[in-house]
C-alpha cells in the first residue's frame, strides 16, 4: 500500500524536524552564543549604526491585511556582516522596527542581495549602502501569498560607501520598501525614511517580533529565533563577566 498524503507530508517533515529541533540547531545555538560572547556584542553584523526611522506605508494590499496604511514610528540600523574595515565591500545588513502595529512591534531583517527572481534569495557583497539592493531572501506568508520583502534607497540618493562611520553622517535617507512573490516583480508598499543616528543598539528578532498576517515561514526562518536569542545571551555573559 503506497503511503498517503499525511503520509508523505510527515515523511517530507522528519529533515526539517531533525534540523529545527536537533543537532544542527544546537550547533548553531552553541555557535552564536560563543560568538557573541567573545566579541561582547552581536555574532551577525556587530558594526553598525542604528537610526529612528519613519515608516509610511503607502500601499498596504500586497501584504494583505498586515498593517493599515499610515504613517508609523520606527528604529533602524545598517550594518555591514564581517565588519570589513573602512569601505571595503561587505554583506550589508538593513533591519527595522514598526512600532505601534499589535501586541509586539514589526521587526524586518534584510540583507544586501540580487534583485531577480533567483538572485533575491542569494546574499551578495556591496561597497555602498545606498547602491545596493536588498532581500529578507527567505519567505514571508502575507495573506495567501508567500513574498519576499526587498528595499533600495530613493533614486537620486547620494552614494553612501560601505563605511559604518560615513553612515552614520548620511541621514536622512529613504528607501523604498517593496514586496515579491517568488517569480514576480517587486512592488512598492512604503517608505523607510532614517531621521538621525542614535546610542540606541535595538536587538532585532524577525520570529518573535511579527504580526499575524506577516509571518515568517519554512524551516530556516524557524531555526533564526534560537540563533538570535543563543548571541543574545552570549552577549548578556560577555557584559556580566567583562
Amino acid at each position: 500500500m503506497s503511503p498517503q498524503p499525511q503520509q508523505w507530508r510527515n515523511l517530507l517533515d522528519k529533515p526539517r524536524r531533525m534540523v529545527v529541533d536537533g543537532p544542527l540547531t544546537r550547533a548553531a545555538m552553541n555557535a552564536a552564543k560563543r560568538v557573541g560572547s567573545l566579541r561582547h556584542g552581536r555574532a551577525f553584523h556587530p558594526a553598525g549604526c542604528t537610526f529612528e526611522a519613519e515608516f509610511d506605508l503607502v500601499r498596504p494590499g500586497p501584504i494583505g491585511d498586515a498593517l493599515s496604511a499610515g504613517e508609523y514610528r520606527a528604529q533602524a540600523r545598517l550594518s555591514k556582516a564581517a565588519s570589513t574595515p573602512g569601505r571595503f565591500p561587505d554583506v550589508l545588513g538593513l533591519a527595522f522596527r514598526v512600532h505601534d502595529v499589535g501586541d509586539t512591534p514589526l521587526d524586518v531583517a534584510l540583507a544586501t542581495a540580487g534583485k531577480r527572481p533567483v538572485a533575491r534569495h542569494v546574499l551578495m557583497p556591496s561597497r555602498s549602502f545606498t547602491r545596493a539592493f536588498y532581500s529578507s531572501l527567505l519567505l514571508y506568508r502575507a495573506g495567501e501569498r508567500h513574498v519576499v520583502i526587498g528595499a533600495e534607497a530613493e533614486p537620486g540618493t547620494p552614494d553612501v560607501p560601505a563605511d559604518v562611520g560615513a553612515v552614520a553622517r548620511a541621514v536622512p535617507v529613504t528607501f523604498r520598501i517593496a514586496v515579491a512573490q517568488l517569480r514576480g516583480p517587486w512592488v512598492e508598499v512604503g517608505l523607510l525614511t532614517l531621521t538621525v543616528a542614535t546610542g540606541a543598539d535595538p536587538h532585532f528578532d524577525v520570529v518573535r517580533n511579527s504580526v499575524p498576517g506577516l509571518q515568517p515561514v519554512g524551516w530556516l526562518n524557524r531555526l533564526r529565533g534560537p540563533v538570535y536569542r543563543a548571541s543574545q545571551r552570549g552577549r548578556d555573559h560577555a557584559s556580566e563577566t567583562s
